[in-house]
């Protein structure tokens, strides 16, 4: 049954996908035809719509997802993933299932998920040179032809030490699926409260991987001898930094709120991990 409450819901597609787009503008009219309003947005445009919005459709890969879930970090509306792209471990439907999973919404029986985000400023020379907010991970790593970077690592105002190799990442939950596992991070469940440090080939010295928990403040120094590093932000933007840069990390707790099944984790690690089929597994 139908919520009987006008539900505002911004449908959000891929930019120049035309797939993508044809199957959103099917989802506003279903949705208009139906007594919602609803408005159509490509993932390019930055709106005062996200604002007012109770749902965001999002039709896209994982770097669209990402994209758009940093527009909407501290706004209360849920985000619900359709996927059109290669991986599509943020999306929690597929393009056919679209309907079922608005209509479950619509009808107050979604499961909607909150989870963690990483705000950052970089400061040079005392002063912020940037900031924002990131979905997945922050990353300070080297640059293409450059040597080892050097980072000093403070945590809650206490120095831990200094990690000298490829780089340093920072990751949510959510993120722990992506860069830091390739890093050989541990996969975390999305609904815990932690973050995870996980340096990129430390040198000289085996460093594991760590998660601390959600109160954790974390500040990054550039250190001397580090010829070219580079601050990444969800593998989408990117900062130049120089040395005695400092880059101040501290988590979001439930910062955006997103659509998923309960299931839907596991099913993901089963279809991309481990062996789905019995009769491959040895015992």
């Amino acid at each position: 049954m139908q919520n009987q409450d006008t539900q505002h819901i911004l449908v959000v597609y891929k930019a120049r996908h035309e797939t993508a787009f044809l199957l959103a503008s099917k989802i506003v009219s279903f949705l208009r035809e139906n007594g919602h309003t609803s408005t159509l947005l490509s993932a390019e445009d930055d709106d005062p719509a996200y604002d007012d919005a109770t749902l965001v459709v999002v039709l896209g890969g994982d770097g669209t997802i990402l994209g758009v879930a940093r527009r909407l970090a501290g706004r209360k509306a849920p985000l619900l993933g359709i996927n059109f792209g290669r991986v599509g471990f943020l999306a929690d439907a597929q393009p056919d299932a679209w309907q079922e999973k608005i209509t479950e919404f619509l009808s107050g029986l979604s499961a909607v998920r909150s989870t963690t985000a990483l705000r950052w400023r970089v400061k040079r020379a005392g002063a912020a040179f940037a900031e924002g907010t990131a979905i997945n991970e922050v990353v300070l790593s080297r640059g293409a032809l450059s040597r080892l970077v050097c980072i000093a690592m403070i945590v809650n105002g206490q120095q831990m030490g200094t990690v000298c190799g490829d780089g340093v990442i920072l990751s949510t939950p959510l993120g722990s699926t992506a860069y830091c596992v390739a890093a050989g991070g541990s996969l975390l469940y999305p609904g815990l409260e932690a973050l995870q440090f996980t340096p990129i080939c430390p040198f000289m010295h085996t460093i594991p991987s760590m998660v601390f928990p959600c109160d954790t403040a974390f500040v990054l120094r550039v250190l001397q001898g580090s010829t070219e590093c580079y601050l990444t932000v969800d593998g989408q933007n990117g900062y130049h930094l120089q040395r005695d840069d400092v880059v101040e990390v501290n988590p979001l707790s439930d910062a955006f709120r997103f659509l998923c099944s309960k299931t839907a984790f596991i099913e993901r690690l089963q279809s991309r991990w481990f062996a789905t089929n019995t009769s491959e597994c040895y015992y």
